[in-house]
């Protein structure tokens, strides 16, 4: 009996025609590099779920390209990316920008322009070379309730201040870097619904760091202020002052933090020494 072609392409379907979820997870155990460059030239179906495989569920991680070796695997995972957003269209509410590798600005504001849902953003460098893509997306993450940041002196206190103009819903911030009374009062008048300040391994100033103590802001429920360099008024490390007054500060600190009434969680290097911070010190 002569077998139809239909008939054939049953018992051995063709290449494209492998279920999509089945390949992404085959594709899942690849390397990056080989992820990058080996499947996606077989055919458009492979393409399709290597895209999947790197840019699937609601999280848009860029990370990934802090790890590949050379131009021309970030050139082609760059390229993955375009195709991602131009025609797969996932509805991204997160995405985790890379900490070495730097997105230009038109790249930087081609994705803001895309992913209009994004509500979460964690930056993990220093802003100060990229502080203009940052400012120009925030007019498109209009829904952002989380933000998380590298800041630098310079760009610290202007981005906070853009931040409080266009998002007016956030009520998660990590902000690492300077802390000085001046971003205090910005963080405390500009985001008056915060449930969750992080502000760990960071330098603060003391009278920054009462002032977002001292019941403005009703709605707190955590603050981290782990690892921190605190900075009396002269500038200097408050933890070397006299250890009476030190005793004293620490004292109407926790005593300030214990009236919060929504607060829940207050976690701080104040009353032990912490051997992470000595280590960095030394």
């Amino acid at each position: 009996m002569v077998k139809t072609k239909r008939q054939k392409q049953r018992q051995n379907p063709p290449w494209e025609d492998l279920n999509p979820f089945v390949l992404s997870m085959i594709f899942g155990c690849l390397s990056p590099q080989d992820l990058l460059f080996c499947p996606t030239y077989v055919c458009k179906a492979w393409l399709s779920a290597t895209i999947f495989t790197l840019f699937r569920n609601s999280i848009l991680d860029l990370r990934l390209i802090d790890d590949l070796e050379d131009e021309k695997q970030r050139s082609r995972f760059t390229h993955l990316l375009k195709l991602a957003i131009d025609h797969f269209q996932q509805d991204w509410v997160t995405i985790y920008f890379p900490s070495k590798y730097i997105f230009g600005y038109f790249a930087t504001v081609y994705i803001a322009e895309r992913t209009p849902n994004i509500s979460c953003v964690f930056w993990p460098s220093d802003v100060s070379s990229r502080a203009l893509p940052i400012y120009i997306s925030l007019f498109y993450w209009k829904k952002l309730s989380v933000f998380h940041a590298r800041l630098n002196p310079e760009e610290g206190f202007a981005l906070l201040l853009q931040l409080a103009e266009f998002c007016k819903s956030l009520v998660e911030l990590g902000v690492h870097g300077e802390v000085t009374e001046r971003e205090a009062l910005c963080i405390i008048e500009g985001f008056p619904r915060l449930k969750l300040l992080d502000l760990s391994e960071s330098t603060l100033s003391s009278k920054g760091l009462e002032s977002l103590l001292d019941q403005r802001l009703k709605n707190l429920k955590e603050l981290n202020i782990l690892h921190c360099l605190i900075l009396d008024d002269n500038d200097k490390d408050i933890s070397e002052t006299d250890y009476c007054l030190l005793k004293a500060w620490r004292k109407q600190l926790l005593e300030k933090a214990s009236k919060l009434k929504h607060l829940k969680k207050f976690m701080h290097c104040l009353e032990s020494s912490c051997q992470e911070c000595k280590d960095v010190n030394n």
